[in-house]
């Protein structure tokens, strides 16, 4: 990867930018007296999280407007002017990412002195058309938490759970994450990257809708997430929190969902923050500990396995083990010059399989996994002038994901392959005297650098806030995989009464993208006049991507990704109507380039084992359970028990096939709202969307030769409809606060994916992929609290959703003569996708805690309890789908065109029914426990 060395400075001049993020707020408004403008008044801004003091004399048109300010309560706004009173603001939050909007009106000091108001500021937002919510920290802190970035974003209204979650009809890998402004996203997942310690949180904005031009790389939503920068009062917290498996109310012996977060922990956490050089120079550093011990299940034998009684599973306890680590620097080096510097990091080492409760291993401590990196960034504010500021930064990933073996220098071999037996009824099974079958590397780094210019102008028809800014980003990332660890694979088919043996010649380098990515965007937000602004964006983007030469494979020029951002937001009395059109383009996967890399073929022999499975059951032999079986048969020491059937080659030769173009994906939105500032308490709105992705890129291999080759899907891939109601209440007097939210949706399309999927990848891969996905017609959420005097606090969690739609899918037998899949079992929808649903369900979290105050309330200890799921109701998170094998009716031949033509067009006969379909495999949680103790300072 090609990282430079210049100076900032240089980087920050002549590089472009990662994204204009905006992890800041802005407060703005007008002065007048009896309705007109008041020129010459000055307007002082100071705040617990402000560096020193905001001031500003307001000009003619009597407007005053205050910028990068970081968001957070405790603002004070003081207008004052010679022969009138002085008005004091006071109290005041400015959200992340939001415009608050505070108008002045000014009296004669005859007949009023000093006006002191404390207020609340407005709940939303009446000059933009973005849909978003935040979440405070002090917000998150009163309800049910599990610590997890997802349970956050789940709280949005149209997220679906997750850990990493599907936002509006859009994949898990859709979003784009950011952290104080840096880049969070990882490079090859596209999923959440490098995680915090919670109490380090200032600010959460989930944006869904109407996103900006200066934002690109998504087509789901983006989270946009704030720390504390610290202060000049040394504050911080030490916090506590222990969870226990045998705490889970009916969790012996049952599988269970969400076994990452509801496990056995003691969990430290800390926070420190204050000046090193008053209003010039604060730190915050955040750390925490992560000790899971996670009850997992597995079943300790083949026969157990095939029966599939969970009765006969075996638990046991992986650790889950690592810690976050989060400092900040801010630094006001001059009055108009500000530098903040981050750095983040989340090692974390478990064992996968036991981990992720995978029981069908008989080991399942073979593989463990090593995750987690850094992420550094140095950022620089520039206040020109009033009405024009700079921000630069710079910013480094590197966050690589391990899969190794518990022993790496156990390699599979003709006399200890990889056993894979796969049954009847229940799949495969892997025995713990055969080798670990994964052994992976990867690389997942990037470099950015960020410039972005703002400028406001006011005059002529209103006023207008210009904002612009260029975008480069170097990215690195791949992997090597030794397929099956040394290449030797032992397959058994219970079903087909067989044994294969296959052999890889899996020499294969470690091969790595490399992608240059650039975007130009330029945003103007056009206040026409006190009720109407018109936000019109364009964003344009150029990706090149490269293989591990350095070999181009991609380009995709800045005139094939125009993104126009259009919106207008209309405020009336109490309210703004707001609408907008945006497309986003989908930055595209490495697999083409994969397919394009240099000495990733290999070979895979095939021998078939004489005697059938049913032979050796009858002398008495298990070969696939027992070592000392094996070697009664093993193709080394027994080379007359097998034939030899044939070799066939896997892997890009370099000459990759692409059927036209490959076009880049993107996805047109279309959203109209509005939004209700009720009362000073409460605000509700009502928002549409109409999402469709279209024109993404696949693979395909009809003719089964092993050489993939890629096409456009031109047309719409996925398609997502929704109305969604929110109502929200603040924290006020009365204690009391929450957000609510009920979405009604649609989604249809062929894949939950974006790209690359397993849609076309043979003929048998075709006929009923378009259906019901990620669909979910009714999600109702609620999140609040309630504080009383004496420092008791109730928090509720609660979700009513729709079941997620399923498909019976069908094993068919792979009659392709001559191709690298012949004989071998392909699994088919059935049905239509998404034909069937699986039940509604509820789910109730409470948060209880009690607060007291020392030393007149400089120390503030608390005890609390989270209660995950309450009621202790259990949801069917998956069932068994498999309806069984069966063929498809027809007389054509396999492999001619007539037989393609059927398979694509007709679902399968149904011969072989399954014993267990649609009997639930895995449940929701139970109810869980957090105890925890909380000292803040």
């Amino acid at each position: 990867m090609r990282f430079g060395s210049k100076a900032l400075l240089l980087l920050c001049l002549f590089t472009p930018a990662l994204f204009g993020q905006s992890q800041t707020s802005v407060l703005y408004g007008t002065i007048t007296n009896e309705d007109l403008p008041l020129p010459g008044a000055t307007v002082t801004l100071t705040g617990k999280v402000l560096q020193g003091t905001r001031q500003t004399v307001v000009g003619e048109n009597g407007n005053y407007r205050f910028t990068l300010l970081p968001p957070g309560d405790g603002y004070e706004l003081v207008v004052s002017m010679v022969g009138f009173g002085t008005v004091v603001r006071k109290n005041l939050r400015l959200p992340l990412g939001k415009s608050v909007k505070i108008d002045v009106a000014m009296k004669p000091e005859a007949i009023e002195d000093t006006l002191v108001v404390t207020a609340e500021t407005p709940m939303i937002d009446t000059s933009t058309n973005q849909i978003s919510n935040n979440f405070s920290g002090e917000f998150l802190d009163k309800i049910t938490n599990d610590r997890s970035m997802s349970t956050v974003m789940a709280m949005a209204p149209g997220v679906l759970e997750g850990n990493n979650p599907n936002m509006l009809g859009g994949s898990s890998t859709d979003n784009v994450y950011l952290i104080d402004g840096a880049d969070n996203t990882d490079p090859a997942s596209k999923t959440w990257g490098t995680q915090i310690n919670f109490d380090a949180i200032q600010d959460i904005q989930v944006i869904t809708g109407g996103i900006s031009a200066e934002h690109g790389r998504g087509q789901g939503g983006l989270v946009n997430l704030v720390t504390k920068s610290g202060g000049n009062t040394f504050e911080g917290n030490f916090r506590f929190l222990k969870s226990d498996v045998d705490w889970n109310e009916e969790a012996d012996g049952q599988p269970f969902d969400e076994s990452t977060r509801y496990t056995t922990e003691d969990r430290f956490a800390m926070t420190l923050g204050g000046p090193i050089i008053k209003d010039r120079l604060w730190f915050f550093t955040a750390f925490e500990t992560r000790g899971k011990e996670n009850q997992t299940f597995h079943y300790p034998n083949m026969t157990a396995f095939e029966g599939q009684d969970t009765t006969t599973q075996v638990s046991h306890n992986p650790k889950y083990e690592g810690h976050y680590l989060n400092l900040k620097l801010t630094w006001q080096a001059a009055v108009n010059h500000r530098f903040i510097a981050t750095f983040n990091e989340d090692p974390i080492e478990f064992p996968l399989r036991s981990y992720l409760n995978y029981d069908n291993y008989q080991d399942p401590f073979v593989t463990r996994r090593e995750q987690g990196g850094e992420t550094a960034m140095l950022e620089w504010n520039w206040n020109i002038s009033d009405a024009s500021y700079l921000t630069a930064k710079i910013q480094r990933f590197d966050s690589p994901l391990n899969n190794l073996p518990s022993n790496a220098s156990l390699r599979s071999t003709l006399q200890r392959p990889v056993q894979q037996f796969v049954t009847n009824e229940a799949g495969s099974y892997y025995p713990a005297w055969s080798a670990p079958n994964t052994f992976y590397t990867s690389t997942r780094q990037f470099q950015s650098n960020v410039v972005t210019y703002n400028h406001f102008i006011n005059g002529g028809m209103g006023s207008h806030d210009l904002k612009a800014g260029i975008e480069y980003r170097d990215s690195e990332y791949g992997s090597q995989t030794d397929l099956y660890n040394g290449g030797f694979r032992m397959y058994w088919s219970e079903r087909g009464d067989y044994g294969a043996m296959l052999i890889y010649d899996d020499q294969r380098p470690a091969v790595n993208t490399n992608e240059d990515y650039r975007a130009v965007f330029v945003q103007d937000e056009w206040r026409m006049n006190d009720s109407l602004t018109l936000n019109l964006g364009l964003r344009t983007e150029n990706l090149i991507l490269k293989n591990t030469d350095q070999t181009e494979i991609v380009n995709q020029k800045f005139g094939d990704m125009m993104s126009p951002r259009i919106g207008f937001a209309y405020e009336m009395k109490g309210g703004s109507l707001h609408g907008s059109f945006a497309r986003y383009y989908d930055a595209i996967g490495d697999w083409i380039v994969d397919n394009s890399q240099p000495g990733q073929q290999y070979n895979r022999d095939w021998y078939w084992l004489n005697p059938d499975i049913s032979d050796l059951i009858a002398q008495g032999l298990r070969p696939w359970e027992n070592p000392d079986d094996w070697a009664q048969i093993n193709p080394e020491d027994h080379p007359d028990m097998w034939s030899f059937r044939n070799t066939s080659t896997f892997g890009p030769d370099g000459n990759l096939e692409v059927f036209g173009t490959i076009d880049p994906s993107h996805m047109d939105e279309f959203t109209l709202g509005y939004d209700w500032q009720l009362s000073r308490m409460y605000a509700a709105s009502v928002n549409a969307y109409h999402r469709t992705w279209k024109d993404t890129y696949e693979d395909t291999d009809y003719d089964q030769d092993g050489q993939w080759s890629f096409l456009t899907n031109e047309g719409t891939w996925r398609k997502y409809r929704a109305a969604i109601l929110s109502l929200q209440k603040r924290l006020g007097p009365d204690g009391f606060q929450f957000f609510t939210s009920y979405t009604y949706s649609q989604t249809r399309g062929i894949s939950t994916s974006d790209n690359s999927t397993a849609y076309l990848d043979s003929p048998y891969q075709v006929h009923n992929w378009r259906g019901k996905i990620l669909d979910v017609p009714h999600n109702f959420k609620f999140n609040g609290s309630y504080t009383t005097d004496l420092g008791f606090i109730v928090g509720v969690n609660f979700v009513l959703q729709s079941g997620e739609a399923w498909t019976p899918l069908i094993d068919v037998t792979n009659l392709i003569p001559d191709g690298v899949n012949e004989d071998q079992i392909e699994t088919v929808y059935y049905e239509t996708r998404g034909s069937r649903r699986l039940p509604t369900y509820t789910r109730t979290d409470l948060h209880l805690e009690y607060e007291f105050k020392l030393f007149q309330g400089r120390v503030r200890p608390s005890l609390y309890l989270d209660i995950f799921n309450a009621l202790d109701q259990r949801r069917i998170i998956e069932v068994d789908q498999n309806i069984g094998f069966g063929s498809y009716q027809t007389d054509a031949t396999p492999g001619t065109q007539e037989y393609i033509d059927f398979v694509t067009t007709n679902a399968p006969v149904l011969e072989d029914p399954t014993v267990n379909f649609g009997e639930a495999t895995l449940y929701s949680f139970p109810r869980s426990y957090y105890v925890g103790f909380n000292v803040e300072f």
